[in-house]
């Protein structure tokens, strides 16, 4: 299952408020045009899965649950800028 690090809930958080969206939004992950997309919506489409175990909800899409099943979603910096990156999670520490 799709695991979130505390690092990039934190930047979910941001990219929401960043978006416009209020905190009722979860984050949703979707198939965009050259992988996995991100976008925000107040609830989960039919067929999402819904994670619960970060401070903001998470919908995946029905049709990239498999490409995200044993991912983490991570953060990376990217010219000093936060981005989110997807690892494997043989390659990230379970959290404690």
């Amino acid at each position: 299952m799709l695991r979130i690090t505390k690092q990039a809930a934190q930047r979910l958080l941001t990219a929401r408020t960043e978006r416009g969206y209020d905190e009722r939004a979860g984050a949703r992950f979707v198939r965009g045009t050259s992988g996995v997309g991100l976008t925000f919506a107040l609830a989960p489409e039919t067929g999402d899965q819904v994670l619960t175990d970060s401070e903001l909800p998470i919908y995946v899409a029905e049709d990239v649950t498999a490409i995200l099943s044993n991912s983490v979603i991570d953060v990376a910096r990217d010219r000093d800028e936060p981005r989110l990156v997807l690892r494997s999670q043989a390659d990230v520490p379970q959290p404690s």
